[in-house]
């Protein structure tokens, strides 16, 4: 019996050794946590962003492109000029737009607008010479002779070529350098289709010399539009140059 009993409480202690105790963890459990761990370090992973390279798409024509518009931006600012001045007139520019205003008698203003866009043109007829005429700009302009109450009086008027002035009026010195194209009348800024518009050439001669003397009494004469064209020249030239400068910078994007 005391062998026996001997032998029972043997085993018992043997069972007892083998039970894990509470702060032993289980090899399992380890690998458990592991696992999870590895879980949770990919989900982090997803959420670090990305370094995306992006490869340049210039072709080997953008590349000519560029090295053509390097050379002619070189040379077209050793061709620039710098803006004249127009004396008497405020001036604001919106790219290819321009506008000038100036104050007239009786709290009058009178503003001129403008766009510098497909107006450029030789000075002078091509003679068949090799020699390169000088360019010019001669945009048509708006001129609105607004009164203290927004009642505006409105021309357009055009650059006159030299192939349409008049023999007789060249040699007396007596030609126009602009003429009018149409008058209207508007209140504010209610400038629209319905409002009526007359053609300049189908007015009274008398009228519409009468309409020209007018301009000119407010600073818009020959002096004036000698001057514009050439500030309009300028302006349109410096505005050649910077889309040169922004095509080639596309060429290498």
């Amino acid at each position: 019996m005391a062998s026996s009993s001997t032998l029972l409480r043997g085993s018992c202690l043997l069972l007892r050794s083998m039970t894990p105790c509470a702060t032993t963890r289980p090899l399992v459990m380890s690998q458990t946590k592991s696992l999870a761990t590895l879980t949770r370090l990919n989900q982090l992973t997803c959420l670090v962003p990305r370094l995306v390279t992006h490869r340049s798409m210039a072709t080997q024509g953008d590349m000519e492109v560029s090295k053509f518009l390097i050379e002619e931006i070189q040379t077209e600012k050793k061709n620039a000029r710098a803006l004249p001045k127009l004396d008497g007139w405020s001036v604001a520019t919106d790219g290819a737009e321009v506008t000038l205003t100036r104050e007239a008698a009786g709290g009058e203003k009178v503003m001129v607008t403008l766009n510098v866009n497909h107006t450029v043109d030789s000075a002078e007829p091509d003679d068949g010479s090799e020699e390169a005429p000088e360019m010019l700009s001669r945009p048509n302009f708006e001129v609105d002779l607004i009164k203290a109450n927004g009642k505006t009086l409105s021309f357009t008027c055009s650059y006159v070529t030299p192939e349409e002035t008049p023999e007789g009026a060249q040699e007396e010195g007596l030609d126009d350098l602009f003429a009018i194209d149409e008058v209207t009348m508007f209140e504010g800024d209610k400038h629209n289709d319905s409002c009526y518009a007359v053609a300049g050439d189908i007015l009274d001669g008398y009228l519409y010399d009468l309409l020209m003397t007018m301009l000119e009494e407010r600073g818009v004469d020959n002096v004036f539009a000698e001057r514009l064209s050439e500030w309009c020249s300028s302006h349109e030239h410096n505005q050649y140059i910077n889309l040169l400068e922004q095509v080639e910078k596309w060429t290498k994007l």
